[in-house]
């Protein structure tokens, strides 16, 4: 398949999803907001629907490595972030999540939308009152028994390298008390979708959930040195991803 029939195939599936689930969320959304306070229902349904962009494309393919370590106990899913796609992945772990995620995401037409209606939570980066609140409002989420996902270098990386760790979800799982999971993406590069409109071409990307770090393990480590280890962890692996692949 060429480049630019994949890239109409695909804008087409995203016009077509979009305009039949977004009615259907906002539904399910009104039928189950008073009696189900983990939106669990409305999280399943987001699951479904970001799923259904890497499974309706043949030529992109998904590995999903350490699926059984996942469940639906409250807990910080952390992962390293390359593109676009990275967020579409999250979604095929299946559990349900809310994001942590930059102001500028919510203002997109229809994701942005079904973003405020789940709960994710807004962060403008550069405002230390608008930090303090996604701590606060995190928080509550997590002691309501949900899970938080969140990419902790802030923003994808240009350079393919992994960025520094920033503190704010290794500090919110101390003061919650609830362990960190560690994700990592491999193979998704810089872009998903290029300046000129067209879609990444075929491509094989690997996720891999690693072992859950439980609260007692970090409790008593300063937050800058947790967050440096985790990063250290996820680099490891992609490394190992990084050389396995090149010696197929």
């Amino acid at each position: 398949m060429s480049r630019i029939i994949l890239s109409v195939y695909v804008w087409l599936l995203i016009v077509i999803i979009t305009l039949v689930i977004s009615p259907i969320f906002f539904i399910v959304w009104l039928l189950t907001v008073l009696f189900d306070k983990k939106l669990s229902i409305l999280h399943s349904l987001a699951n479904f629907w970001g799923s259904l962009f890497t499974l309706l494309v043949p030529s992109w393919k998904v590995e999903i490595i350490g699926k059984e370590k996942l469940s639906n106990d409250p807990k910080i899913i952390v992962a390293n972030h390359q593109s676009q796609e990275d967020i579409l992945l999250m979604y095929r772990l299946g559990v349900p999540f809310r994001w942590i995620s930059k102001a500028e995401v919510f203002k997109i037409p229809f994701y942005g939308w079904l973003m405020h209606l789940k709960g994710d939570i807004k962060l403008q980066r550069s405002s230390k009152s608008s930090i303090k609140k996604m701590l606060i409002d995190a928080e509550k989420v997590i002691n309501n028994g949900c899970i938080i996902t969140i990419f902790p270098e802030g923003t994808r990386s240009r350079t393919g390298n992994l960025g520094n760790f920033k503190e704010g979800a290794f500090k919110l799982a101390q003061n919650t008390k609830v362990p960190i999971l560690p994700v990592v993406i491999y193979g998704t590069g810089l872009h998903l979708i290029y300046p000129n409109g067209l879609f990444k071409g075929k491509h094989k990307v690997v996720v891999k959930i690693l072992d859950e770090i439980p609260y007692s393990e970090f409790k008593d480590k300063e937050t800058k040195e947790f967050a440096n280890h985790v990063k250290v962890l996820i680099e490891s692996e992609l490394n190992k991803l990084k050389l396995s692949d090149n010696g197929n």
